[in-house]
Formats: structure tokens, C-alpha cells, sequence
């Protein structure tokens, strides 16, 4: 069984688009999908027992709800896992996923990364895609030695070392560098950091229009040459959010 951990709330558009890729995921075995939700009101009653066959759907609302301002990742997090290890043993588990939800997943998503898994503890994909449809910009990170928290997957024996770097604003770099059996791949289109979506903003530097490195992609070519007609997903932010900009030191420090 793996077990997926999405943190959401207030983020209509994103969480709609996750429960549909999520749907589609090609991976057969039994699935366990804790969703976190800290917003008011609730954006995700759609997701119920029945979703799927095989998965289990487990939903916690931290308290207090997520205010603007706040980055409650690390709390909802701990939450989720918290649920998952209320709900079953830890030798139950074979790999804990994080899925975040404004994110692209490929349906063969889950699927291959469990492919790759073997005997390792913590795996990822390098050279993290972000795309922004709302400015139609793309960048090709140069990450090679972690992978992006969308994008990681980790042994529930190791969960301890997750939750010590819960408090850091950037948990995936900061993991990366603790974590042990670590093990990279790269397959260049199985998932794509979505940035800058309308609502909740996301903390991340790559929600931002001067993020370093971001190419045009006027007319989302790149996209479909990526994802295929999966772009569609995401035409319809074109130019409908205000951009989301960091601190210049955010920039700077994001590894």
C-alpha cells in the first residue's frame, strides 16, 4: 500500500484539478489518500469513500484555519501523517508520497515511481519543470542532488526525519540534505510544478513573474509538448491572477 498527502485549502481551482489527476492514476494497488484541509470554508467535499476502488480517502482539518498570510505547510503536513499513522501501522506502508495540490501528474505518475523504488528510502525526479499559466512562463530547474516536495516520496521509516525540517519554509531542499538512502531519477514529463494559480497564494519563489530563468510560452507550446492535450487543464488562467511576488531575499535563498 502507499499513501499520499496532499495539503490544501482554499485553493478551489487547484484541489479540482488534483482529484481529477489523481482519478486518472494508472497504479493498482491500494492506495491510502490523506487530504488536509485548513481553510474555511471546505474546498473538498467532492473527494469521498468511493472515490476510487482500492483507495482509502482519510480527511483532517487542522485548527485554526489557515488566515492569508500564514504558511501552515509544515503543521498540515504533520497533520496528514499524523492521520495516516492513526489509521494504519507503519510496516503497512511501502512508500508515503506528497502530493501537492497545484501540481501536474502524469496518470502513469505513481505508477513509475514506485517502478524506480526498490530498496530505497527517499526518491525523486531532478530537473524540476515550473510552468505559470496565468503569465504563460516555464523554467527547467538544474536540481540534480533533490528532488522538488511535489515530486518526493519517502519510507515511513524515515518519517521522523521528514517532520525534524516541518518548520523550514523550503522542507524539500532542507530534507534532501538529511535524509539517507537517497535515490534520483529523471524521466523529463511525469509530473510539472504549476505556479501562480488564482486564490491561495503558494510560497514557493517559482510562483513569481521574475522568477530566475522563466521563458516565454505565449501560445503554451512547451506545455503541450510536455503534458499533451493535458494543457487544456490550465488555459483557462491565462492572464486571471495577480502575480504572486516574493522578497527578493525569498529568491535569493531558494535552493
Amino acid at each position: 500500500m502507499i499513501a499520499l498527502i496532499t495539503p490544501t485549502g482554499c485553493r478551489v481551482n487547484q484541489f479540482d484539478i488534483c482529484q481529477y489527476l489523481m482519478y486518472r492514476q494508472t497504479y493498482q494497488e491500494k492506495v491510502v489518500w490523506v487530504i488536509v484541509d485548513d481553510g474555511l470554508p471546505r474546498t473538498t467535499d467532492q473527494v469521498t469513500q468511493g472515490f476510487r476502488d482500492n483507495w482509502h480517502i482519510i480527511k483532517t482539518y487542522p485548527t485554526p484555519a489557515w488566515s492569508a498570510g500564514q504558511n501552515t505547510q509544515g503543521r498540515n503536513l504533520e497533520a496528514g501523517i499524523t492521520a495516516l499513522l492513526n489509521a494504519y501501522k507503519l510496516n503497512e506502508i511501502d512508500a508515503v508520497f506528497i502530493i501537492e495540490d497545484d501540481d501536474y501528474y502524469r496518470p502513469r505518475y505513481l505508477e513509475r515511481m514506485m517502478t524506480y523504488w526498490g530498496d530505497c528510502l527517499v526518491l525523486g525526479e531532478t530537473k524540476t519543470i515550473y510552468y505559470n499559466p496565468v503569465i504563460r512562463h516555464f523554467s527547467i530547474n538544474n536540481n540534480t542532488t533533490y528532488a522538488s516536495l511535489f515530486q518526493t516520496a519517502f519510507a515511513p521509516s524515515i518519517v521522523q526525519q521528514f517532520l525534524s525540517v516541518k518548520k523550514h519554509k523550503f522542507i524539500d531542499g532542507e530534507f534532501w540534505k538529511i535524509a539517507t538512502g537517497k535515490k534520483l531519477f529523471y524521466e523529463d514529463d511525469l509530473a510539472v510544478g504549476i505556479k501562480g494559480l488564482p486564490g491561495r497564494a503558494g510560497i514557493g519563489a517559482g510562483h513569481a513573474v521574475n522568477y530566475y530563468g522563466m521563458m516565454p510560452d505565449r501560445e503554451m507550446k512547451f506545455l503541450l509538448n510536455k503534458i499533451g492535450e493535458d494543457a487544456r487543464l490550465y488555459q483557462q488562467f491565462y492572464k486571471l491572477a495577480p502575480i504572486n511576488r516574493p522578497k527578493r531575499r525569498d529568491l535569493l535563498n531558494r535552493r
